[in-house]
Parts: structure tokens; sequence; C-alpha cells
């Protein structure tokens, strides 16, 4: 059988239900935008989520950042447009936009780009039969219900660094010129011996601190355990 069709993602804003773990409702600052255009139409005659589709690309206002609400009024008519049968429709779209949202400055510009248009481009845009547009937008600032993400937990404070092994202060530890009991050495009278056989006063062939050969009595410091 087909796979059922993924489920749509949760609404940002009123209706809520239902919302995934972890999304909560605040009342979030936003920025509002009301254009108003007449359609020559009855209400019952227009599809209202065709019109809110187009109020949107028109006013680019997307969803998660951006809310979108058309609401529609007949307009009263005199007893000769009555007469003449001719129905008239006030469309009044609002977007909301969040106040430090990235999208602010393009919902704005394009809400005015939209009121300075004439009432066949404005027909072209929303697919209806304007006859009139507002020039005037209603940019105004408000609060609204959001479901939005909560922040990021706070990262776990660091662990001190290591703290560095305590130093060794015994002087064959730090002497790198050490060795072990066992290593052989050469007596003054050509004879070789191990460390471990050696009296303070016997004089031994060692190295300078230049490189260079030569006798030396050995101390009791140098044959320390």
């Amino acid at each position: 059988p087909p796979s059922p069709p993924p489920s749509p993602p949760p609404p940002s804003h009123p209706p809520f239900s239902p919302l995934p773990e972890g999304i909560v409702v605040e009342e979030v600052p936003v920025i509002k935008f009301t254009i108003v255009v007449t359609i020559s139409a009855e209400v019952s005659g227009i599809d209202v989520t065709e019109l809110e589709a187009s109020f949107r690309s028109a006013q680019q206002c997307f969803e998660p950042e951006c809310g979108l609400t058309v609401t529609l009024q007949p307009v009263e008519q005199s007893a000769a447009r009555r007469a003449l049968q001719t129905a008239e429709t006030t469309a009044f779209s609002t977007a909301s936009v969040f106040k430090d949202g990235n999208t602010l400055s393009a919902v704005r510009n394009a809400n005015y780009i939209f009121a300075g248009s004439s009432a066949t481009q404005a027909g072209n845009i929303l697919n209806q039969p304007v006859s009139e547009v507002d020039p005037n937008v209603n940019e105004r600032e408000d609060t609204e219900p959001r479901a939005v993400a909560p922040p990021p937990p706070s990262a776990p404070p660091t662990s001190p660094p290591p703290s560095l092994p305590p130093l060794d202060l015994n002087p064959q530890s730090m002497d790198p010129s050490c060795f072990p009991s066992s290593a052989m050495v050469q007596r003054a009278d050509g004879e070789t011996a191990p460390l471990s056989s050696l009296s303070a006063g016997d004089s031994i062939l060692a190295a300078a601190a230049d490189g260079t050969l030569g006798f030396d009595a050995a101390s009791s410091f140098s044959l320390a355990d």
C-alpha cells in the first residue's frame, strides 16, 4: 500500500494544537503591516485560501517568521449600485513579522511597493478584479502569541585544567647526567669498573661541559643512590 503523506509542520501562530515536545507559546514583539484593497466581487465569490496565498507572496510574508491573516468585509452599497447588482468587498491583509526577525526589511518593502501599485497591477498580483488599492500601509508594533523553540541549554562549565604533577626536587632526577650503578667507568689507571664499586675521591674519566675528556675525582654527591 502507498505510504501515508507526511504530517504538516506545526503552526507558529494560533491555533497551536498540536505542538511538538519542547515548543512553547510565548508573547513576542512583532511589526504588523496591513494593506487594503477593494475587490469587485461578493464575499461569497472569493476563495479566501487562494487570496491568502496571493497576499502572502505580495507581502513576502512566509512562515515561520511571518504570519498572515486576511479579513473580507462587504462594502455597503447605495440603492443605485444595488440596482446595478454591483457588489464589492474590502480585503484587509495583515502581515505580522518578528520585530527582530531577518525578514522584517523584506516584508516592509514589499508592503509599501504593493500599496503604490495600481488597481490593475494589484489585480494581476492577487488574481482578483481589484477596483481600488489603499495607498496607505498601516504599520504598527504589537505583540502576539507565537510557538517558538526555547533557547538552547547553556554549555556545561568547563572543567579546570589538570593540575601538574609536583616537582621532583631530587637532585639525581634533575641531573641529566645520572647513570645507573651498573654503568662502567674508566679509572685513572686505565681499568674499568662499575659505578657501584667507586668510592669518594676515586679518579675517573669524565666529559666536561665543552665535550673535552679528562680525569676528575668522584664525589659523594655523584655516587648517591
